[in-house]
């Protein structure tokens, strides 16, 4: 069970993303819409996730351009990948969106989290002037509605200045955690 989920988890994520996506506009967007653009992130990075993952195209992308491994799944593996995507965007995201009812507060870090991984995918890509998997979400999703999503939040809420700095922090410390353990695990 374990290793089909390990291959198909990103398969799911269309689903999941259509699902959420009707229970969002009809439970939360009609009542409180800043909320909705917390919870609005979740069905873009799970397409970005589809995008980026069923059909292997960011594994294989990284294990043969960054880590210049002509065929395998070195470093990068469906196991590797599972556990790095699953924990942060269908755990830590959706607990954030829910306290997010308690106070918007706790769900800024999201849309900072979904425009630092979508621009990671256009610089490499412009780097090196080809696409790579997930770059047509993170261009037609994740960077115009993490970005619409912080305009409105900016311009409604007074955020205290530590709080956005701790919301960028926590983006930027996820993505430096799934690099150091993408690092740790080429290594072995």
């Amino acid at each position: 069970m374990i290793n089909w989920l390990y291959n198909n988890w990103a398969k799911l994520s269309i689903f999941l993303a259509i699902i959420i996506t009707i229970l969002i506009y009809i439970f939360i967007k009609p009542y409180n819409f800043l909320l909705f653009l917390i919870w609005i992130q979740l069905p873009v990075y799970l397409l970005h996730q589809f995008e980026e993952h069923n059909w292997n195209g960011f594994k294989n992308y990284i294990n043969r351009n960054v880590f210049k491994v002509k065929e395998g799944d070195f470093p990068l593996n469906d196991k590797i990948i599972f556990w790095v995507n699953i924990p942060i965007v269908w755990i830590l995201i959706p607990i954030f969106s829910v306290l997010s009812s308690l106070n918007v507060m706790f769900g800024l870090w999201i849309p900072y989290f979904a425009i630092f991984n979508s621009l990671t995918h256009v610089i490499v890509s412009v780097l090196n002037r080809e696409y790579n998997p997930g770059l047509i979400v993170s261009l037609i999703l994740g960077i115009p509605v993490g970005i619409y999503a912080l305009i409105i939040f900016y311009s409604y809420v007074q955020i205290p200045g530590l709080i956005s700095v701790i919301s960028i922090f926590f983006a930027i410390l996820l993505h430096l955690i799934v690099f150091g353990f993408i690092r740790m695990k080429s290594k072995k």
